[in-house]
């Protein structure tokens, strides 16, 4: 009996084993096809969820460009009828001043840059009319106001001419020392002429005048501009040498005097204290050179004669 309960117990977990191995292997199958199943669908949501972003990015970057065009299209469409708008326009000749011209003629530029009345003041760029303006050889500067709403204010600063400078030609030259123009028959010639120079003596040291071009103006400087026998206007020609120093030319003398590049003052005095003594001796006419580099003294030289001291 006990034997019997025994092989019966062990047949039934025997076959109950058995079931659970077939089973099992079956559950394995069913398991990876499962799994196979959901690897599968992963990989088709993977390239949907990429698309799917791609087009909200582009939509968010399509909308931002359309707001922004759509700003840029109202400012441009506001400008151009501001540009129309009368109430910024100028309005007649008055409206337009030009101050300070005298030689130089700023209305050509403004004409050939077709700045009349009828002009919108938001159409005019001062930079560019001041470029434009200063290409006129005589404009030194400019000043370009617009007067809101309907006005354009041009304060034009013209080069003073201060002496003449040739250098094979003629050219102008202000108190700066800037060589503006080339001289032409309509411009002013009753300057000093200076000579013995040479271009590159006007390039500018440290933003400042060259050395010996300053010795010259120091010179000019020191003289009366009027109500002196030998004043600035006075003087025709100032020759420059780089190791003697100058030698002027008075209107009226023929001869130059040589004063070297100090001491102007003095020399010049007593200049003007012999130059009577030798129109009261007759020797006017034989003079051919005066040299004013010698202490207390004033050397004359007389054509074909020795130097004499009056």
């Amino acid at each position: 009996m006990t034997y019997a309960r025994s092989y019966a117990s062990s047949r039934r977990s025997t076959r109950s084993n058995a079931f659970h191995r077939s089973h099992k292997r079956k559950i394995e199958k069913i398991n990876f096809k499962r799994n196979a199943y959901r690897r599968n669908s992963r990989s088709w949501q993977l390239p949907w969820q990429g698309i799917r972003q791609f087009l909200v990015r582009s939509f968010y970057v399509f909308a931002a460009t359309s707001v922004v065009a759509g700003i840029s299209l109202l400012f441009v469409l506001s400008y151009h009828y501001l540009l129309t708008l009368p109430y910024f326009c100028i309005k007649d000749p008055a409206s337009l001043k030009i101050e300070g011209q005298a030689r130089s003629h700023p209305e050509q530029v403004l004409q050939a840059m077709q700045i009349r009345p009828g002009t919108s003041l938001l159409a005019i760029q001062p930079f560019k009319v001041e470029k434009a303006l200063l290409q006129q050889r005589w404009i030194e500067k400019v000043e370009l106001t617009r007067q809101w709403p309907d006005q354009l204010r041009i304060v034009v600063y013209e080069h003073q001419p201060y002496a003449l400078v040739k250098i094979g030609k003629f050219y102008l030259i202000n108190p700066q020392g800037i060589l503006f123009k080339e001289l032409e028959p309509e411009d002013p010639h009753d300057l000093p002429v200076i000579t013995g120079l040479h271009f590159e003596h006007f390039n500018r040291v440290e933003g400042k005048i060259a050395p010996l071009l300053a010795k010259v103006f120091t010179f000019m400087e020191s003289l009366p501009k009027e109500n002196d026998s030998l004043n600035l206007a006075s003087i025709s020609e100032i020759h420059v040498d780089p190791e003697r120093g100058l030698t002027i030319y008075p209107s009226g003398l023929g001869v130059g005097v040589s004063i070297g590049f100090q001491g102007h003052q003095q020399k010049l005095a007593g200049l003007q204290k012999v130059m009577p003594l030798l129109k009261q001796r007759g020797d006017w006419q034989k003079i051919e050179k005066i040299d004013l580099n010698y202490p207390q003294r004033v050397l004359v030289s007389l054509r074909n004669t020795e130097p004499q001291t009056p």
